[in-house]
């Protein structure tokens, strides 16, 4: 599966994703939550920022199904 950033900026192979989660908002100048992707080269990317954790854990649930139903693309939500 392909996903693009939530800015259109980064497109992400999730072959090449190990880890994918939620980073603390205390660590981002605007309090968001952060949708991380650390890669199998040891990159880190923020693929997306939301206002609550409930909405970026709401993002995960949604490409994991998308994962789980084998969909090739996801792009990430504005909000």
């Amino acid at each position: 599966m392909i996903i693009v950033s939530q800015d259109k900026d980064t497109i992400i192979n999730f072959k090449n994703i190990e880890i994918l989660g939620i980073g603390n908002p205390l660590e981002d100048d605007e309090g968001k939550f952060k949708i991380l992707a650390n890669t199998t080269i040891d990159n880190q990317y923020v693929i997306a920022k939301y206002k609550t954790e409930e909405r970026a854990k709401e993002i995960i649930m949604d490409i994991y199904s998308k994962l789980v139903d084998e969909k090739k693309n996801y792009k990430m939500p504005e909000d």
